[in-house]
C-alpha cells in the first residue's frame, strides 16, 4: 500500500487488475488521499506500477550504473587492504602463528 501511495501508481499494469483479487473497490493506496473514503475506480491514480518503475529506471539507469560501480570499487578496496594487512602481519619479526 505504501508503494502504490508513494509512487502514485495502482495496480501492476492497470487499476482493473485489483479486480481479479478484491471486491468492488480498489485499495486506499489507489487513491489520492483527500479521496481515500470514497475511493472507486474512477478516480484512482491512471498509471500502473511496472510502468512508473520502469520510467524511474530508464531515466535513472546512469545514478543507478554509479551507484553499483561505486560498491564495487569499494568492496574491491577492502580487499585490496585486507591483503596488504595480512602481508604486513606476516612480515614483521615478532610475528607468532595462532595455534591451538
Amino acid at each position: 500500500n505504501t508503494f502504490q501511495s508513494t509512487l502514485k501508481c495502482c495496480g501492476a499494469l492497470e487499476p482493473e487488475d485489483w479486480k481479479n483479487y478484491s471486491t468492488a473497490t480498489p485499495p486506499a493506496s489507489c487513491c489520492s488521499p483527500d479521496k481515500t473514503d470514497d475511493c472507486d475506480y474512477g478516480v484512482t491514480f491512471e498509471e500502473g506500477c511496472i510502468g512508473v518503475i520502469e520510467n524511474f529506471v530508464n531515466s535513472n539507469t546512469q545514478y543507478i550504473g554509479f551507484g553499483v560501480l561505486a560498491i564495487a570499487v569499494i568492496q574491491l578496496l577492502g580487499m585490496l587492504f585486507a591483503c596488504y594487512l595480512r602481508t604486513y602481519i606476516m612480515k614483521r619479526d615478532e610475528y607468532e602463528p595462532y595455534t591451538v
